[in-house]
């Protein structure tokens, strides 16, 4: 049996053995106010080993927690360098990419074994979902970080009207990363 699987790993291409390095799970929650989508609040959930480097890298008293003063430096030097990459969280208005401004309220939680950064993403202006679609994706382009909705749960909605609307996330098929072998997910809010 493990011939088997090492035959099978070297049948592999060389780029799908080296990625990814690192696993995040990521749950988002698209505030409403007064009936219109304003922003996300997102949740990025780090596996074991790379919250460990974090942990490592950032608790530079060793209290085995990141304080105030620890999570800015971490802030400045491992989140704040995702806004090109709009933090990774790609969304549309309708057919037009969203340039998000400043993301907010950045903070680390500590979850288990595991670090989960927590962010929000205003847009730029109120959505009304029930006149205009709204939908949003999160990958990394080289896959190096894997980030994935890890259920058809994460994306929730929150706030004065979101009553009768919904996020659904299905593959997003137009949007394939890593030469086509990944099919990062697409949420997409509707109202009835």
């Amino acid at each position: 049996m493990r011939r088997l699987l090492i035959l099978l790993l070297l049948a592999l291409p060389g780029p799908a053995l080296a990625h990814p390095h690192v696993l995040v799970d990521v749950h988002a929650l698209v505030e409403f106010k007064d009936g219109k989508i304003v922003s996300l609040f997102m949740g990025w959930k780090f596996d074991a080993v790379f919250s460990a480097s974090l942990l490592k890298d950032f608790d530079k008293n060793k209290n085995n927690r990141l304080d105030p003063d620890e999570m800015k430096d971490l802030e400045r030097e491992a989140f704040r360098d995702t806004k090109p990459q709009s933090h990774f969280t790609y969304a549309r208005i309708g057919a037009d990419p969203v340039v998000w401004p400043d993301a907010t309220d950045f903070k680390v939680i500590a979850v288990k074994d595991s670090l989960m950064y927590a962010f929000r993403l205003p847009l730029p202006r109120p959505v009304d979902p029930r006149r205009e679609s709204f939908s949003f994706t999160t990958y990394e382009e080289t896959f190096y970080i894997d980030m994935d909705f890890p259920t058809d749960n994460a994306v929730t909605l929150n706030g004065e009207g979101s009553a009768g609307c919904k996020a659904t996330i299905a593959p997003d098929h137009g949007n394939t990363i890593f030469g086509g072998a990944v099919t990062p997910k697409r949420a997409t809010v509707t109202c009835g």
